[in-house]
């Protein structure tokens, strides 16, 4: 594969960086991009029942890898598509997840894709590990917080776990920033102050948005559809689509820089 892959990632699990995945692949695949959308958790896969796909069974497992196709342009592929039931439990350690996303990456029947947006579980544990081996070429994180202290410090250990392993990190991305009555349209911050810019600021990487708090998100969970199709003219769906443009945006422009660089030391 020779596309461009988004590593997207929280420290801290419950900050909605599914919900950005799924609604960021949506939008590039609608724009005319082949997207593939790999669920790299493991133990919760919640990818396909967020887009309305049902388990296909263990047995698409046995010579290669087809991916879901719930709209055009777009390839799902994820542990909870192989499963018979949705109550199933997974409990693998290290090295069967190891080879499991090994097999996800390689021998998942993606075709030529522009954009691979990987939706990693929180934490930098097995999963993230093997997605940063197994995956080549261009590749960038997208770390996911709220505004709640304890996630803003998971962020900044995330972002020291992808330095680590020297993968750019194309930004972060604040979700649950407030949120607004629909009765009386005061604006509260159940999470408290709003530090992520500062955080941002003191990791030298971009904010690339701000995500309000929508009950809209919910409904579509509920309804396997994605927010950017429900609802596309919502704050958060707008904010997800800014999102979505500036990432693309900031990866273009990292890959037009490492060609220049390559032929100024070629030359």
């Amino acid at each position: 594969m020779k596309s461009q892959k988004v590593l997207i990632i929280a420290g801290k699990g419950g900050v909605g960086k599914t919900t950005l995945a799924v609604n960021m692949a949506v939008l590039w695949a609608r724009e005319g991009w082949a997207v593939g959308l790999l669920d790299a958790d493991i133990h919760s896969p919640a990818i396909p029942r967020m887009l309305g796909i049902h388990p296909q069974g263990i047995s698409a497992l046995v010579e290669g890898i087809e991916p879901a196709s719930p709209m055009k342009g777009l390839k799902v592929v994820s542990m909870a598509l192989y499963l018979h039931n949705e109550a199933t439990p997974i409990a693998w350690r290290g090295p069967i997840k190891q080879g499991v996303i090994k097999q996800f990456i390689s021998e998942s029947h993606w075709g030529d894709l522009d954009f691979l947006i990987v939706d990693l579980p929180a934490g930098t544990g097995d999963e993230a590990m093997s997605a940063v081996h197994f995956l080549k070429g261009a590749m960038g994180a997208l770390i996911v917080t709220t505004p709640h202290p304890l996630s803003l410090q998971e962020a900044r250990r995330t972002a020291a776990f992808f330095r680590q392993h020297h993968v750019p990190i194309i930004g972060l991305v604040k979700n649950m920033v407030d949120y607004a009555c629909p009765h009386c349209e005061e604006v509260i911050t159940p999470f408290g102050k709003d530090d992520s810019k500062q955080v941002a600021a003191e990791l030298g990487i971009p904010c690339l948005g701000r995500i309000a708090i929508d009950p809209a998100i919910a409904t579509c969970i509920d309804r396997g559809e994605p927010l950017a199709n429900s609802f596309p003219e919502s704050s958060a769906a707008t904010t997800i689509r800014e999102i979505a443009h500036r990432c693309r945006g900031l990866m273009d422009e990292r890959v037009r820089f490492t060609l220049v660089t390559q032929i100024v030391y070629k030359d």
